[in-house]
C-alpha cells in the first residue's frame, strides 16, 4: 500500500517553492494560466524522498506510514525532474533531495516580496516602468519584436527576432531564465564556448542513454549539457547565461564584459 500525501501537504509544498522546480538546474516554474479561465495548467508533481512503498526508489524501512506521508518526505518537482530522480538513487540520494529541497525553499524566501531587478533584464529601465504601470509592453527595434509581462517576481519575455520565429522566455529576479521555449527542437542548437575559457571539463554517464557534460570556466562560469547517445543537446543550464541565436540554432558562452 503506497502513503500518498494528501491534496494539502502538495499544495503546502508547491507553495513553499513558489511552484518552482526544486531541481537547482531546472527550476521552472510549475504553474500558469489555462486557455479555461476558470483553470490552471499545472505541470508540477510532488514527489517522495523516500519511496511511498515498499521496493521504491530510497525506501526506508523504518520510517512509519505518517512520516513516509509528510511534508517533510515530499519535495516539489516538474513532471520530468520527478521521473529523473528515480533513474539513478545513487546521483539523486535522500541527502541530494533534501539538499534541493531545503535551498529551493530559502531562494522563493529571498525572492518574496522583491521586485524584479532592472539591471539584469531585456529591457532598460524605462521600459521596465511601462511594464509595470501595463502589464504587457511591447517594443520593437532593427526589425525585431519583444513582448514584456510581469507577474509578481517573474518577467515573462517574447523575443521575435525574424517573424515566424518566436523565443518565450520567464525570468527571475536575478535576470535567470527559469522557463523557456524555444521555436526549434533543442537537438537542433549547438553550443558555442569562446576560445580560451575552458578549465576543465567532466562526463557523466546518466540512464537512459544520456549523459551531462560539466564544464567549468573561467570566471566562475559552470554549463551542464545533458546529451543523448548521438551527441545532440538534450538539455542545458549555463550558470552565467548566454546569448542564444534562434535563427542560427547557435548558443554562445562569451567571456564576461569588464567595466573599466
Amino acid at each position: 500500500m503506497r502513503d500518498d500525501f494528501i491534496q494539502k501537504t502538495k499544495d503546502n509544498l508547491a507553495k513553499r517553492v513558489a511552484f518552482t522546480c526544486s531541481n537547482p538546474k531546472c527550476n521552472i516554474v510549475t504553474i500558469g494560466p489555462n486557455s479555461n479561465s476558470a483553470k490552471t495548467t499545472s505541470i508540477g508533481v510532488a514527489a517522495h524522498i523516500t519511496a511511498a512503498s515498499k521496493g521504491g526508489p530510497r525506501y526506508e524501512s523504518s520510517l512509519t506510514s505518517e512520516q513516509r506521508k509528510s511534508i517533510n518526505n515530499g519535495i516539489w518537482l516538474c513532471q520530468s525532474c520527478s521521473k529523473l530522480i528515480d533513474t539513478d538513487v545513487g546521483l539523486y540520494s535522500t541527502k541530494s533531495l533534501n539538499e534541493w529541497k531545503n535551498q529551493a525553499e530559502k531562494t522563493a524566501g529571498e525572492r518574496l516580496n522583491k521586485q524584479m531587478a532592472t539591471d539584469s533584464m531585456f529591457a532598460n529601465s524605462e521600459d521596465f516602468e511601462s511594464i509595470k504601470e501595463n502589464g504587457f509592453y511591447e517594443k520593437e527595434f532593427s526589425g525585431q519584436k519583444v513582448r514584456y509581462y510581469l507577474q509578481g517576481a517573474f518577467l515573462h519575455v517574447e523575443h521575435e527576432p525574424t517573424p515566424g520565429i518566436i523565443a518565450y522566455y520567464v525570468l527571475d529576479q536575478n535576470g535567470n531564465v527559469v522557463e523557456n521555449k524555444f521555436p526549434h527542437e533543442l537537438s537542433e542548437y549547438e553550443v558555442i564556448i569562446e576560445p580560451g575559457l575552458i578549465l576543465r571539463t567532466r562526463i557523466k554517464k546518466l540512464s537512459n542513454q544520456l549523459s551531462e557534460e560539466i564544464i567549468f570556466m573561467k570566471w566562475g562560469n559552470v554549463a551542464h549539457l545533458i546529451k543523448n547517445n548521438e551527441g545532440l543537446l538534450v538539455s542545458f543550464n549555463i550558470k552565467r547565461g548566454c546569448t542564444i541565436s534562434h535563427t542560427e540554432k547557435k548558443i554562445w558562452i562569451k567571456r564576461p564584459e569588464f567595466k573599466k
